[in-house]
C-alpha cells in the first residue's frame, strides 16, 4: 500500500517534533518545514498527499506558501494556526481544514484520514 506523504510547516520547533511524531506513529511519511519559503521548495521535491501549513511563520506567511504549493499541486491543506481570522473557515473549508492550534492528535489524525480519502477518490 502506497504511505501517503505529508508535509508539516511551523516555525514552532516542538510543533514539528509532535506533528511528525504522531503522523509517524500513524504511518505517514512525514517531511518538516521550518517556514513557508521551505514548505514550497520541500513541496516540489517531495511531492506531498496533504500539507499542513501554520500561518505565521518567518520568510513566507502560509497563505503565500499556500498558494505558491497550489500552482504546483492539486492537494488538501490543512492550516493549523493559533491565528483565528474568520477567512480560516472558509479556506479551510474550500482547500481542505482549518484547526486552532493546540490541536487534538485524534481530531489530526481524523481529518489528514479523511483529506486523503477523499483526495485518492476525487482523483480516480
Amino acid at each position: 500500500m502506497h504511505q501517503s506523504k505529508i508535509l508539516v510547516a511551523d516555525d514552532s520547533r516542538a510543533v514539528r517534533v509532535c506533528l511528525e511524531r504522531v503522523l509517524k506513529g500513524a504511518g505517514y511519511e512525514v517531511s518538516v518545514a521550518c517556514d513557508g519559503a521551505e514548505a514550497v521548495q520541500l513541496a516540489r521535491e517531495v511531492a506531498p498527499d496533504l500539507v499542513i501549513l501554520d500561518i505565521q511563520m518567518p520568510e513566507m506567511d502560509g497563505y503565500a506558501a499556500c498558494d505558491q504549493i497550489l500552482q504546483h499541486a492539486q492537494l488538501p491543506v490543512i492550516f493549523l494556526t493559533r491565528s483565528r481570522a474568520t477567512q480560516l473557515d472558509v479556506l479551510g473549508h474550500q482547500l481542505g481544514a482549518y484547526i486552532p492550534k493546540p490541536a487534538d492528535d485524534q481530531m489530526l489524525l481524523d481529518t489528514v484520514r479523511e483529506l486523503l480519502q477523499s483526495a485518492s477518490t476525487s482523483s480516480h
